[in-house]
């Protein structure tokens, strides 16, 4: 890190309420002083030692600029950032953010400063200011690099594969991973194993979007392991929950439960909410998919009851809709209309397309249950139309199962088969080896 000396010595000589003169005494000339204030001459090791004694500065003063309050309260705030956006309150986050660069900025130390701004991509990615995002960890990137700080560079280059991987540019994001696995076991026994979990999570993440189920499921396992030996509780449940995911979109449901169930308790131990919230809304899903319809509905008003009172519109919309799937299948079928349009307007709200599409597609098969055909297609295109817009054929495709299968069971709307079959035989080779297919 770059050594502002004469920054440092002249903030901390006027916190202390000095001259220069003050300084110098009989010991230096107040020229001197000026002249390591100005950058024009160093400080040597005497003065360093004697400035500190005199100005009773911490040890490290003059390799850091920070005092021992402001060092003590930027490892705080570090802290806080951290749980603040592992449980997704990112303005808060953002806040803390801002108040730790004030002082690592007017410190002038740039350790402090590169570690808040990947802190602040993090938040940048998490809502969705992904350009800004890319443009400071762009920059953290080279400062890294240029000073050697391989388990840092390691770290935001972490971050910089998220950013491409919100962008679904998943190939980029792929070999920003492996490099920053590379730059991480060049560290051998500094590694941090931690880290290593992530990326290899996140490796597996993309595998699943882009459908190579085998390559994830290899990949996931080693992340477990590595999770569990770095024995970061947080991690280890992020990779549970990857591999639960997994398991749930591969149709494995029973298993899937079980990683969800491994990771639920540690979320809850932490003080995740929002993200236990998360699991008991996939759980419910699994639940209704293997028929237990009670099950599925007592999850979710467990999860209706907490996100009211707290004021988690996601966690709601989607607690709304699980649940009222369940309900439709139990023949609940008033309840569920009115818990699908309480989904769909909250959805709306937060521009969720892919839940949203979901939801249209959910209330269109009520309504078929309903007999009532023509909201069931008004729905059913909705959701045609939202999902067009999505990168994830695997919703058009499974939305075009769906209408074809109703328009072959009330085949008295042959007319209206031709438009659909048209756009079906589009897609249909994109169909091939879908492992499964979404349940609405």
């Amino acid at each position: 890190m770059k050594k502002h000396t004469g920054h440092w010595l002249k903030r901390a000589r006027l916190l202390k309420g000095l001259k220069q003169k003050d300084i110098a005494k009989d010991r230096f000339t107040r020229s001197y002083v000026s002249q390591v204030e100005k950058g024009d001459a160093k400080l040597s090791p005497g003065a360093r030692e004697y400035i500190t004694r005199k100005l009773k500065l911490p040890k490290k003063y003059f390799d850091t600029g920070l005092f021992l309050d402001e060092k003590k309260r930027l490892d705080e705030l570090i802290k806080d950032i951290d749980k603040l956006s592992d449980s997704y309150n990112y303005d808060l986050a953002e806040s803390k953010v801002s108040k730790a660069l004030s002082i690592a900025q007017e410190a002038k130390n740039d350790n402090y400063i590169n570690t808040l701004l990947v802190k602040l991509a993090r938040i940048y990615i998490k809502t969705d200011r992904l350009n800004k995002a890319e443009e400071l960890l762009n920059k953290v990137n080279k400062y890294y690099i240029k000073e050697k700080e391989y388990k840092k560079l390691a770290y935001s280059y972490y971050w910089t594969a998220i950013a491409l991987r919100e962008k679904k540019k998943y190939q980029e994001a792929i070999l920003i991973l492996n490099k920053s696995l590379e730059e991480n076991y060049k560290l051998e026994r500094k590694k941090d194993l931690s880290l290593i979990a992530r990326a290899l999570t996140t490796i597996a993440q993309i595998y699943r979007f882009i459908e190579n189920y085998k390559g994830a499921d290899e990949i996931n396992k080693e992340a477990i392991n590595i999770a569990i030996k770095s024995k970061d509780e947080y991690v280890i449940a992020m990779s549970y929950w990857e591999y639960g995911f997994l398991l749930h979109r591969v149709g494995d449901y029973e298993k899937s439960i079980s990683y969800y169930e491994k990771a639920a308790p540690i979320y809850k131990v932490l003080g995740y909410e929002k993200l236990s919230l998360q699991i008991n809304n996939n759980l419910a899903s699994l639940h209704h998919y293997l028929g237990d319809y009670d099950k599925a509905i007592a999850l979710t008003k467990k999860v209706v009851k907490i996100s009211k009172e707290k004021g988690y519109d996601e966690e709601l919309a989607y607690s709304y809709l699980k649940g009222a799937k369940a309900k439709r299948d139990k023949d609940l079928l008033n309840e569920a209309e009115y818990d699908l349009k309480k989904s769909i307007n909250l959805l709306t709200k937060l521009k969720d397309n892919r839940i949203l599409g979901e939801a249209h597609m959910a209330l269109g098969l009520l309504h078929k249950r309903k007999k009532e055909n023509d909201k069931a297609i008004l729905n059913f295109n909705k959701a045609v139309d939202i999902f067009k817009t999505i990168d994830q054929e695997v919703y058009l495709n499974s939305a075009y199962s769906e209408i074809m299968r109703f328009y072959k069971e009330v085949g008295s709307l042959e007319d209206k088969k031709i438009d659909y079959i048209l756009d079906f035989i589009n897609y249909a080779d994109k169909l091939i080896d879908k492992k499964k297919k979404i349940i609405f």
